[in-house]
């Protein structure tokens, strides 16, 4: 049984803050824990559905609040902020980003970090039982790397329906406790320095001679400026993490 719970405050003030520590820092085995991950994604045909992200925080909720992403339709982007729980039904939000919570008596359980409402979820279906086996299979590899506190899952999601020329575009509004997502053209995006990686999913490329499991940067940040503030790409990468300029990613 797969068994779904919201974030607290308590599950963010153990998170780690991008901006006044080391937490994007990837060391070699952060990327052979991730290139684990990835196998066994492509191996069980997962690759499309979940992807792997850098657990960490930019600010926190207060209590009675959940983060909960918004698209906003002209300009395109997304708004992610928390709000107060209570004013939506109890089935009114799904989660998009979780981590695993071994506080769970039975099954997989897991922590919902990041949520949104259904006209703003896109195609892709909610967490349900059908995915605790995947989900399991996950939570073991990153115990297995003593990386449960390291790495959550974000469900693949396109609910703004990005073309093949263009990528999300993230700044973190600190003062209001504020994620907004902007709708950035493929090649300037690409083109930013000082990225630091944050969310990844992987695809087959076919080869010559081999079927290559590639790992795509699909959310990154950077400082912007002398604040606490942050900007955020996605981006694509080869197997050696340097730009591609092959499909897009389908971004989170």
């Amino acid at each position: 049984m797969l068994t779904v719970r919201d974030h607290g405050v308590e599950d963010y003030e153990s998170l780690r803050d991008m901006d006044t520590t080391d937490v994007g820092e990837l060391r070699e085995d952060d990327h052979a824990c991730l290139e684990e991950l990835g196998q066994y994604l492509v191996a069980t045909d997962a690759w499309n559905r979940f992807g792997i992200w850098l657990l960490h925080k930019h600010f926190e909720p207060e209590p009675g609040e959940v983060f909960v992403e918004r698209s906003v339709r002209a300009p395109r982007g997304t708004e992610t902020a928390p709000l107060v729980r209570s004013v939506f039904s109890e089935q009114g939000l799904s989660t998009t980003a979780i981590r695993f919570d071994d506080s769970a008596d039975e099954g997989v359980g897991v922590v919902g970090l990041e949520f949104a409402e259904p006209d703003d979820f896109g195609d892709t279906e909610p967490l349900s039982d059908d995915d605790e086996a995947i989900l399991a299979g996950i939570c073991e590899r990153l115990q297995a790397h003593d990386k449960i506190e390291r790495f959550g899952v974000r469900l693949i999601r396109n609910p703004l329906q990005l073309s093949e020329r263009e990528l999300l575009h993230e700044t973190s509004d600190g003062a209001n406790r504020t994620l907004h997502c902007t709708v950035g053209e493929r090649d300037a995006v690409l083109n930013e320095l000082n990225i630091i990686q944050t969310a990844w999913k992987w695809r087959l490329k076919q080869g010559d001679s081999e079927t290559i499991v590639m790992q795509d940067c699909t959310a990154g940040c950077v400082r912007v400026g002398e604040g606490h503030d942050l900007a955020h790409t996605a981006s694509g990468t080869d197997d050696h993490d340097n730009p591609t300029e092959g499909e897009p990613n389908q971004p989170f």
